[in-house]
């Protein structure tokens, strides 16, 4: 653009040259040679006319050009926009969806159902001696629609039957919601290990069920056989240490399983050591009965044997003693009878025993000569019964 300015500036400076030439030329050399510079103006005029058309002319294309071509734009750079660390949102947890549990299909209530309640006596792995004599009861409830009667049976299904009986017919009559005491006489093993029998349920018309969710579950009696110590005695003809949970046993409470796993001075309870301590804290070498009322002020614990026949020179021998610790233990014990078959009974023998003292008995059982008898030992509170923990030391009945 500079360039064509100045040319146009030159053109305009050359023209009025030339013009002021030609008025003093035509005064200096006259009208001849006026008009041959005339000429020569006219010439220059359509030259310098011929240039600036030209130049017009290359002007106007260039500028032509550059409307026409689009100038090139420079490619824009990309900036790259740093990007912005994304801010961690909260997002809240749905609350916990308690699971709603299947809705169990109902049983249909049979005729016949029974649900198991407890072990009465003979908890399961209850360990026994080889050969000893037991009672297994079982606490069940009529949970059908029919009244249970005495043509109905618990009997042997399967297992170890344990010198028992096929089958033992239910003592009463039980109506449904009713409960029943189902026993069973047994003689353990006489090799050591462990032991199952299985026994169900029989109706009269020898529909057979069970306990369970569905009635079809056995009753079991599950015991332990080990060899336990012989009595010191060597005339001793019955032990009650050995053959303890042959015994029924019950308290001003009810009835108590036996054994019954620890001293409870609640509930009463009945348990057994070959290592008893006694009152002073001697440990003694031979075996013992734990025997313990329940609370109350007429608190008792009270075990019925199975029976025996006494003979001419029979004997009742213990040595009767608190436990170690039981400072304030003041209990009476009784060994009773009753005769099998007949209605004779009665106490053999009673006394007075504390803390501080000890009674070593000897009974002569000959009164009872020839007779088929069941023995009771009794314990009663004679006050609080928190501290009576009464033992029985090496009861038995020997024939010197």
């Amino acid at each position: 653009m500079r360039k064509n300015k100045f040319f146009s500036i030159l053109v305009v400076v050359t023209i009025f040259a030339m013009a002021l030439t030609s008025c003093n030329l035509l005064n200096y050399f006259g009208e001849d040679q006026a008009e041959d510079f005339s000429q020569i103006e006219t010439m220059a005029a359509a030259t310098i006319s011929a240039m600036i058309t030209q130049s017009a002319y290359e002007t106007l294309v260039a500028q032509l050009t550059q409307v026409v071509q689009p100038t090139a734009q420079p490619l824009a750079t990309s900036t790259l926009i740093p990007t912005s660390t994304p801010i961690a949102t909260f997002t809240p947890m749905p609350p916990p969806v308690t699971p709603v549990p299947p809705t169990a299909t109902p049983i249909p209530i049979p005729c016949n159902g029974a649900s198991y309640l407890a072990d009465v006596t003979i908890p399961d792995w209850s360990t026994l001696n080889a050969g000893e004599n037991f009672v297994k009861t079982w606490q069940v409830k009529n949970v059908g629609t029919c009244n249970w009667t005495t043509d109905y049976k618990i009997f042997f299904s399967s297992g170890t039957q344990m010198d028992a009986s096929s089958a033992v017919a239910f003592p009463k009559t039980v109506k449904p919601g009713e409960t029943v005491n189902l026993s069973v006489s047994m003689v353990a093993p006489s090799n050591t290990g462990s032991y199952t029998g299985s026994w169900m349920l029989k109706s009269g018309d020898g529909k057979i069920f069970g306990v369970g969710r569905t009635y079809d579950v056995p009753l079991t009696v599950n015991i332990k056989i080990e060899k336990l110590p012989d009595p010191k005695d060597p005339d001793t003809v019955y032990d009650f240490v050995k053959n303890y949970c042959s015994a029924s046993w019950r308290t001003n409470g009810g009835d108590i399983g036996c054994p019954s796993g620890k001293i409870d001075t609640s509930k009463g309870s009945i348990t057994r050591s070959y290592t008893p301590v006694i009152a002073g804290g001697y440990k003694d070498d031979e075996g013992g009965i734990y025997t313990v009322p329940a609370q109350g002020g007429d608190g008792f614990i009270l075990g019925k044997f199975p029976k025996i026949t006494i003979k001419d020179g029979d004997r009742f021998r213990a040595l009767l003693i608190c436990a170690d610790g039981a400072k304030n233990c003041s209990v009476t014990y009784e060994l009773q009878y009753t005769e099998v078959g007949g209605s004779s009974g009665g106490t053999l023998g009673s006394w007075d025993v504390t803390y501080n003292d000890s009674e070593s008995v000897d009974v002569d059982l000959s009164s009872l000569k020839g007779k088929t008898v069941q023995l009771l030992l009794k314990v009663i509170s004679k006050g609080d019964s928190t501290d009576d923990v009464a033992i029985w030391l090496a009861p038995r009945v020997t024939n010197p």
